[in-house]
């Protein structure tokens, strides 16, 4: 009797299917390794600015476990970066700023719009953008309709509605929860009234632009619509500076709404003329 073990050909591997109940979720991009040289960063208004801090945290706490590929839509020749760009910065920072090798997963046939409606869906799933930075993304992707409206009506007032960065400068708006809130307590019309009296009285000075200004503003025109006089208006607020009726908003402790306590200063500005109709007092506490 031989003790000599019998030989048999190896199983074939088992491959795990899925029971025909079950659906089955695949990535449609393709995994793909490319140098970070091919790849278009920065480029394209959906593609926010890489911020240093952010890199700089972010490879204070690098994990290659945690990295996930970059998503690239492949377009018109181009590799252009959908989601990833501050990995991508903080893997070239750690390599001393020389390009290196990054997993990919690989898009085609996106559009443009296609490519800032994925990047928007993808930074809101992480919770990563500003309020003005998924505004500006959802109108580059052609979805945001309202802000689309909105930010016609203001460039039509003459002033710009700047989403990404703040700033100071004459005839710019920072403010994007303000404006927006302002636009739907008033509707297009009455939104573009509030926009032409400040335009006409302060003349783009960014404190009249500022979110409490505006949300005052809204308010007041809320209120008196149809009682005031856009004339009158004009004449008794020009000569009343933006940062008085900030100053005096700060300082009224009667109420927590930033809106109605300058909302009440307008009023009272707009009431201290000599001659013509006095507003009552309309606003609910």
């Amino acid at each position: 009797m031989s003790y000599r073990k019998k030989h048999y050909p190896p199983k074939p591997e088992r491959t795990e299917q899925a029971p025909p109940s079950v659906t089955e979720y695949k990535n449609p991009g393709v995994l793909k390794s490319l140098s970070t040289s091919r790849l278009t960063s920065g480029e394209l208004p959906y593609q926010r600015p890489v911020v240093e801090k952010d890199v700089d945290a972010l490879i204070r706490k690098w994990n290659l476990c945690a990295l996930e590929p970059i998503v690239v839509s492949f377009r018109d020749g181009h590799f252009y970066v959908v989601d990833g760009q501050h990995r991508i910065a903080a893997m070239k920072k750690m390599n001393g700023g020389k390009d290196v090798m990054v997993n990919c997963i690989i898009h085609t046939g996106m559009i443009y719009e296609d490519e800032a409606a994925l990047c928007h869906d993808l930074d809101q799933a992480k919770k990563a953008m500003t309020l003005g930075q998924s505004t500006h993304v959802d109108m580059e992707s052609g979805k945001g309709v309202e802000a689309l409206e909105i930010r016609r009506l203001v460039e039509e007032a003459g002033f710009m509605w700047a989403l990404e960065k703040r700033s100071d400068k004459e005839y710019v708006i920072s403010a994007t929860r303000a404006v927006i809130n302002s636009y739907r307590l008033l509707g297009g019309s009455a939104f573009s009234r509030m926009l032409a009296l400040i335009n006409r009285v302060w003349h783009g000075d960014p404190v009249s632009l500022s979110a409490a200004m505006l949300s005052g503003m809204a308010l007041f025109i809320k209120t008196y619509e149809v009682e005031m006089n856009d004339h009158t208006f004009v004449k008794r607020l020009s000569v009343v500076a933006p940062d008085e009726i900030i100053l005096r908003g700060k300082i009224d402790f009667s109420t927590n709404s930033v809106a109605l306590r300058h909302a009440r200063v307008i009023w009272d500005k707009y009431n201290s003329g000599r001659g013509g109709r006095k507003l009552p007092y309309r606003f609910v506490s």
